[in-house]
């Protein structure tokens, strides 16, 4: 009997290797639960064009968008566990989404294998050009006076964008409505026109309103400056520490995917992640390379959602059905 259990587990671990071997043989599709032309679109598209060089075979971006990443995210969940079928995960599918939601239709633990990280990176708070602050300070200030007239905006309900403005909010006392929008263009559109004071949106869309005079950049989420903005200072500088809503993009396979085939993606995308022409490229999207390997992925969803745990908590913010 021992002797045959030796055997099976042999047959298992060649038929693994070879399995590794031969992947891919035909075309995977990368799931990016959200639209196109969105920051993680293009990354999901710049990515997919180096892996094809890598792998041998087309990586084809396929957008889900709807329902906060619902949608994309369990098409992904539900699909074969073969490694032809792989998510582009980001901080509010991943992380943001478990704990402002009650009920989800995927489990961003359970149901995926980590791959591996791609990218991190900071909000910017923006403001309309006719507000008259030229920094942080000067906004709060300016606010306050106006207290009860003004509005912040956010691109959407339940996201880090919703949770960055609740923090400034309630930590400089500002005592603001909340606008929630579906998506960044309308967030935009409303703050290029003044219907809101100000909102958190993704560096590189505000660097480009800002460079037309169209919006201010006053701050950036996280820890440290940007490279793509080296001139603006952190929330953290400017006397918010709190105010850390930073976002990250990931790729996750089904759960069940083999370990033989993880392990190849895995080292494909490390190899892209290297390229100084993408990471040329993905800075001027507003994004930092930020490669880590799949157990370091793994590690690090787990952390986020305990960390946006808390800060969802500190907004008293309750989950949604």
């Amino acid at each position: 009997m021992f002797r045959h259990a030796i055997l099976t587990i042999s047959c298992l671990l060649a038929a693994t290797a070879a399995q590794a071997d031969t992947y891919p043989s035909r075309p995977i599709t990368l799931v990016v639960p959200g639209p196109a032309g969105g920051t993680p679109d293009v990354v999901a598209r710049m990515v997919a064009d180096k892996l094809r060089t890598r792998l041998g075979q087309p990586v084809i971006v396929e957008n889900k968008a709807g329902a906060n990443g619902f949608i994309g995210s369990a098409a992904a969940a539900k699909a074969p566990a073969d490694g032809y079928t792989l998510l582009m995960g980001f901080a509010q599918t991943m992380a943001v989404n478990p704990v402002t939601f009650k009920k989800l239709p995927y489990d961003p633990v359970k149901d995926f294998t980590a791959v591996a990280r791609l990218v991190d990176f900071e909000l910017a708070l923006a403001t309309p050009a006719s507000v008259p602050a030229a920094s942080l300070g000067e906004l709060v200030s300016w606010l306050r006076a106006g207290r009860g007239k003004y509005s912040y905006g956010s691109f959407g309900a339940a996201s880090p964008s919703q949770f960055a403005g609740d923090m400034f909010n309630r930590k400089a006392q500002l005592d603001m409505q909340h606008v929630p929008y579906k998506g960044s263009a309308p967030l935009v559109t409303d703050l290029v026109g003044g219907q809101v004071q100000f909102g958190f949106v993704v560096l590189q869309v505000a660097q480009q309103l800002a460079q037309g005079g169209k919006l201010k950049i006053l701050a950036v989420t996280g820890a440290r400056r940007q490279p793509a903005a080296p001139g603006v200072p952190t929330m953290t500088e400017a006397g918010y520490p709190d105010v850390n809503a930073t976002g990250w993009y990931g790729l996750y396979a089904p759960q069940g995917t083999p370990a033989a085939v993880v392990n190849k993606l895995d080292e494909a995308v490390g190899q892209v992640m290297k390229d100084a022409d993408v990471q040329r490229k993905l800075v001027e999207q507003g994004v930092n390379p930020a490669y880590a390997g799949h157990d370091a992925l793994a590690a690090y969803t787990r952390s986020e959602i305990a960390r946006w745990r808390d800060i969802v908590a500190q907004t008293g913010f309750s989950a949604q059905d």
